[in-house]
């Protein structure tokens, strides 16, 4: 997927983050059912377990930001995070996820795409949730 941004099942994801990212409720489901849909995946695979990673590490972010804990990120790449954890959820996408293995690799092309788009933005939440663990 050379354009995520271009890719209409992105944007609808884009938009649907924009109403959800200021309802508590919403967001606290969106997170669980992609807690629970990232259970579910075989990450024994190196890189399907990076990928995970990556994606819990978006999640926690999106928590964070939700609860207040961590604002320092624009709103619009919060926005960005949520879309893509709105389309790893949505099964019917550019490739439906009821297509085995295939179906997982476009939803984690659209997090791998914003995780690097991201990368300062988390790095630096990184670093805030390290130093929350120091102190």
């Amino acid at each position: 997927m050379k354009n995520v941004e271009g890719n209409k099942f992105f944007k609808n994801a884009r938009r649907r983050a924009g109403a959800l990212l200021g309802n508590n409720n919403r967001m606290r489901q969106l997170l669980n059912v992609s807690k629970d849909k990232l259970s579910e995946i075989d990450v024994s695979a190196v890189t399907t377990s990076k990928l995970a990673t990556r994606l819990r590490t978006l999640i926690r972010m999106v928590k964070a930001y939700r609860k207040g804990e961590y604002r320092d990120i624009q709103v619009q790449n919060i926005l960005l995070i949520v879309a893509a954890i709105v389309y790893f959820v949505t099964p019917l996408d550019l490739v439906p996820d009821f297509i085995p293995i295939t179906g997982l690799i476009d939803d984690f092309t659209v997090v791998l795409w914003v995780y690097n788009k991201l990368q300062e933005e988390i790095d630096k939440f990184l670093e805030w949730e390290n130093s929350l663990q120091e102190g």
